[in-house]
């Protein structure tokens, strides 16, 4: 028998709503499940900011590092440390402080390249630059190296002839071709037209340095600006060459202290840019001689053509025509009997020297040549070279003689000294006695000296030593090891 159930087993349209409402009741009540079960478990967190309409706060950025083993702290330390039970540290480093630098660093900062001719980054009396610019060292750091500086003599202002003639080059070419006494030398003519014609020039009175400068005096001078100092610390420029860069400088670096052996130290300095020249002489307060100075110190009162004649004599003069013996320098007392009128030494031979004016060689035709106190041209690419050599025959060594030179290319026959105007402060005799004004002492010297090994004769540091008085004939050194290279002739 069958039995008839009716619509069990199916629904009408009419009760679908019915299970619309119960679905709804079931996915809210397992999205509220899901939310608690998060916020249980930590999966999910409340803003109690954003709740409240607060802004968030801005984050902290940190530094999160694994917790290591206890070890020596060092610094910069945490200015806090937080570790939680999981092991992860949380540390906020300090702030990085701006580096504190070394004042010895500071005086050999690199500095811009001088403008030829515009003296950029030079030092003063009171160790500022020139024009202004700042100075390479503190102020008072040259204070002891002026003490050591050279006496100075007074060159007497006036007018004299200036350059020279046809005739006088002619007759030195001869005696350059007899020998003076020994070998020929390679003289020419030619070799004397850039010192003509002559000409009237007038300068004002000045000091000038009695010596050369010695390695003693420039080495302290080096040794004060600062190890490395002879890369770039002369107005930005190389200063010297070291035994590193060429094997005719006598100088030793040893990366913190310039040194030359103890029998050098009074023998003029040699391997010494233009720009090491200048600068020196400006920290000692005073500066490059220009060529109508040197010149008129040279010729004396009365146009001589050697600085104490017009006669070329051996026993005078330090050249490749030595009395006796190989040439070579000597030292900056050496050989008094060659002084000037104004008993200036070695004027003629022992080194060259650096003169202020850049060269050319027609100058002397020029307007310019015959104004007051001439300076030379305003650029040029070499520098005036004046005096000759101990590696020069006499012909090159005569007053009136010019050479020039790249001032970036040192040499072991050149050196230099220094002129002062008159009024500066100034260690200045008056053409007093040779040694007269000698009062250096030991408290004097920038670094003291290092008591040396018997046996040895390596200066441990470049501590300058005043020289002694010269004896009437001073011994004939040479300084550097077979040097080659040929001042001329």
């Amino acid at each position: 028998m069958s039995r008839n159930y009716g619509y069990v087993g199916r629904r009408s349209g009419g009760a679908a709503w019915q299970w619309i409402i119960i679905g709804s009741v079931l996915g809210f009540g397992c999205s509220v499940m899901l939310v608690l079960g998060g916020l249980a478990f930590g999966f999910l967190a409340v803003d109690t900011n954003a709740l409240a309409n607060l802004p968030s706060p801005t984050p902290q950025v940190l530094i999160v590092t694994a917790t290591p083993a206890p070890a020596t702290p060092t610094d910069p330390a945490p200015l806090a440390t937080a570790t939680a039970t999981t092991g992860i540290s949380l540390e906020v480093m300090p702030p990085t402080a701006t580096p504190t630098i070394n004042a010895t660093f500071l005086t050999l900062a690199a500095t811009l390249p001088p403008t030829p001719g515009l003296g950029v980054n030079t030092f003063g009396a009171t160790g500022t630059g020139s024009t202004g610019a700042a100075p390479l060292v503190a102020p008072g750091a040259f204070d002891a190296l002026r003490s050591l500086a050279s006496e100075t003599v007074l060159i007497e202002g006036g007018t004299f002839t200036m350059g020279t003639n046809v005739a006088e080059v002619a007759q030195a070419v001869r005696e350059c071709l007899a020998g003076y006494g020994g070998e020929p030398g390679a003289c020419a003519p030619e070799y004397g037209e850039d010192s003509a014609p002559e000409h009237q020039v007038t300068v004002s009175a000045f000091n000038l340095d009695r010596t050369e400068v010695s390695y003693a005096q420039f080495l302290a001078f080096m040794n004060t600006l600062g190890p490395g100092s002879h890369r770039n610390g002369c107005g930005g420029q190389p200063c010297m060459q070291t035994r590193n860069d060429s094997e005719t400088s006598n100088i030793n670096f040893d990366s913190q202290t310039y040194s030359v052996l103890t029998a050098v130290n009074d023998f003029p300095v040699t391997n010494v840019t233009w720009y090491g020249a200048k600068s020196y002489c400006e920290a000692v307060g005073r500066r490059l001689p220009t060529e109508a100075e040197w010149e008129r110190a040279a010729r004396g009162r009365d146009g001589k053509i050697f600085p104490w004649g017009n006669a070329w004599d051996p026993l005078r003069a330090s050249t490749r025509r030595p009395a006796s013996g190989d040439p070579a320098t000597v030292p900056v007392f050496a050989l008094s009997e060659g002084a000037s009128d104004f008993a200036v030494l070695h004027l003629a031979g022992n080194v060259a020297e650096w003169m202020g004016d850049w060269y050319d060689g027609r100058f002397y035709g020029r307007p310019e040549a015959t104004i007051p106190d001439p300076r030379g041209p305003l650029s040029g690419t070499t520098k005036v070279v004046r005096g000759g050599s101990w590696d020069s025959v006499p012909f090159f060594t005569r007053t009136v003689h010019r050479q020039d030179r790249d001032p970036l290319q040192p040499t072991a026959w050149i050196g230099f000294r220094c002129a002062q105007d008159i009024g500066a402060n100034a260690n200045t005799a008056t053409n007093s006695p040779l040694g007269a004004s000698q009062t250096f002492t030991q408290g004097d010297l920038l670094i003291p000296q290092t008591p040396v090994a018997a046996g040895s004769e390596e200066l441990i540091d470049s501590a300058p030593t005043f020289p002694p008085a010269p004896a009437t004939t001073a011994p004939i050194l040479n300084p550097t090891t077979a040097p080659t290279m040929v001042s001329g002739g």
